[in-house]
Parts: structure tokens; sequence; C-alpha cells
């Protein structure tokens, strides 16, 4: 009898383990596993997840995914690290103040270790991400990390990508259906636990009750299953993480021809930071910030102001959240993937990497 594996939630963080999981386990082949995605139509996907890791391309070329495709469907572009701005030094204070964490190894072709020559002065006076590796001119020069000729997700420089996250979980959900995965868009009433504590099964309000082997929870920060069924405890780190609030807009390029930042720029601010997230047609920015040490309308005129023209009429939407994690991602037959299994200030865009991680 074919194992069963029953996905509830989709996004980005559930169509990406649906695809994952269809194409390694072989959901559309004789012997392989049956697995169904369940999603409410009433419950919408967050879509600010932008950012990744250079990760992705390995489990986007995994999925089957063309890299074409993804760029064109998605409004992908090229990421080659992220720069932080005026982290040590307020704006106005006469001084250049930005870092580059380029996604390049820094290391010489014989695999030298280059950075404790630096640290004794060898590099001269530039900063460690300007000698050790070609990429930061690369960004700065508005270029791609490869060329058109090169093969699928295979360039000369380090890569990630930036991209519309409602597009990327549109793209992954036909992907995994074409794999064979199963799926039915309804709304998760119940979760029912078996003595053991075990998930015996779920109730939807139009497919009645449905079973499986292995139940994964991608409903996101509501952690259906993980949380409230199984009362797996959350542990908050808003004793050392304070920021707990965000502020996202969307800005159109001033003109067509716009150049497009190849990194996510990153720019402290008095009680946060905004992120800066340039897609083909848009740019993606937000204001991430302390509840403790800002209010919602100081945060929003900070961001706003950062918007510049046009940013009085942009369109905000507002986030609560908060830092921390499952004490546990796995109990018994339930697998949390996603925001179900915790979520850190997004600085490093990791939330698609722990989804990454968790369905390999």
């Amino acid at each position: 009898m074919r194992k069963r594996i029953l996905i509830v939630g989709g996004g980005t963080a559930g169509w990406l383990t649906a695809g994952y999981l269809a194409k390694r386990l072989g959901a559309d082949l004789a012997g392989g596993v049956s697995i169904t995605l369940v999603e409410s139509k009433d419950i919408g996907i967050l879509g600010v997840g932008e950012g990744t890791f250079p990760t992705i391309r390995r489990t986007l070329a995994t999925i089957g995914i063309d890299e074409a495709e993804l760029i064109r469907r998605c409004g992908a572009t090229f990421k080659q690290g992220a720069k932080f701005v005026h982290w040590r030094h307020a704006p106005g204070q006469g001084r250049t103040d930005h870092y580059s964490h380029p996604f390049q190894v820094a290391d010489a072709s014989d695999g030298l270790d280059l950075l404790p020559y630096w640290l004794l002065g060898h590099g001269g006076a530039e900063n460690w991400d300007e000698v050790s590796n070609p990429q930061k001119k690369a960004a700065d020069a508005m270029r791609a990390p490869k060329l058109a000729t090169n093969p699928d997700y295979v360039g000369p420089l380090n890569y990630a990508y930036h991209f519309d996250a409602v597009a990327l979980a549109g793209l992954l959900r036909e992907h995994a259906v074409r794999n064979g995965v199963w799926h039915l868009t309804d709304t998760v009433s119940e979760v029912l636990l078996a003595e053991d504590g075990a998930i015996s099964g779920v109730r939807t309000e139009r497919n009645g009750m449905l079973d499986a082997d292995l139940y994964i929870d991608c409903t996101g920060f509501r952690a259906e299953l993980i949380g409230k069924a199984m009362k797996v405890p959350f542990r908050s780190c808003r004793d050392v993480l304070f920021c707990n609030r965000a502020i996202a807009a969307q800005l159109p390029y001033a003109k067509p021809g716009d150049p497009i930042a190849s990194y996510t720029i990153s720019t402290a601010q008095e009680s946060g930071w905004i992120w800066d997230i340039g897609l083909d047609r848009r740019r993606g920015i937000g204001h991430v910030y302390s509840s403790d040490h800002s209010d919602d309308e100081t945060a929003e005129r900070v961001l706003r102001g950062y918007l510049g023209a046009g940013g009085d009429e942009a369109e905000v939407r507002h986030f609560k959240f908060d830092a921390g994690y499952r004490e546990v991602n796995w109990v018994k037959n339930c697998v949390a993937v996603g925001l179900s299994s915790g979520f850190f200030e997004p600085l490093e865009a990791t939330g698609i990497a722990f989804a990454e991680v968790s369905a390999g």
C-alpha cells in the first residue's frame, strides 16, 4: 500500500515541499508515495518573502523548473548577496558606511584562506568585501553573475534570486501537480488526535475527513497542526531579537530602464531596518522594527520617507510577528515546515531557506 503524505497549507513553503517530495519520492510513479496538498482559498499568502539563498538553485533544479521560466514568470532578478547600509554610522555624518556580504566564496584558486592576510593589512585599506572576490564590483556595476549562454542554475559567480513570492507559489503549484501531487482547495475545520497524541486525520469543510501516514504543517503563523492541535511549545527569541513588526510596500521604477540592484539592500534605522529588493518591474520595500522602541505611525513615516517621490501614495501592509521557533519540529506523525516551525527576523532572508532544509 502506498504511503500517504498530507500537506496542510500552500504558499511558498507548502508548494516547495510538495514539489520537492514529489520529485524525490516519486509521487507520479507506481510504488511512490501519495502526496495531497489542501489549501484554503480564504487564507491568503503573505507574499513578502522575496529573497533567497543560493541553495534555492539546487532545490528548483530538483523540482524541474526551468530557470528562464522562473525569471519570466516570477519577475525574478539575480541576488548576489546583501548590502548593509548605515549599520555603523547614521546618515549625514560624512562617512561612507556600507558593507556587502557577497555569496561568492572568498578563496584563492588554490584554496588558500585569504582572510588572515587581509587582517594583517596585506590587502591595503580596502574593506574585505572589496578585495576578497570580484562579486561586489559586479553587483555595484549592475552586472549579472552569469551569461545567457551558461547552463541553467550555473554561473561563474554564486547567486540566488529575488522574485514575486505569490507568483513563485503559483509556479511551484503547477509543477507539483504536474508531478503527481493531488491538490484540494478546502478549509481544514478540525484536527483530530489519536489516543497516543498523533494526528489521526483532519476534517475539511467540503471533502470531509482526510487521513495520511505523515502530516506536514504549512499553515504559517497559525500552526494549526503542530501548535494548536498538538500543543508543541513555541519558544520566543524576543529577548535577543527585538523586532516584531513590519510594514511592506511595492514601488514601481521611475523609468523602465532604471538599473536593478543585484543584492538585497538593508538600511539601518533608529528602531529597526529597511529592506529594498529589486524585481524586474518594481521594488519590494519594507520596514522591520521593534514596537517597544517605535510605534506603527512613526515606523510608517520612516518607510514613506525612504520611498521618496510617490511614497505618500504607496499602499502599505502591516504585519506582526514573534521571532522564535517550535521546540520540536517533528512530533510523532507531524512535521512543521515554514512559518509554523518558526520565524526569525528576516535580515538574511532565512525563511525560504529553512523551508528548503525541512523539505530535504
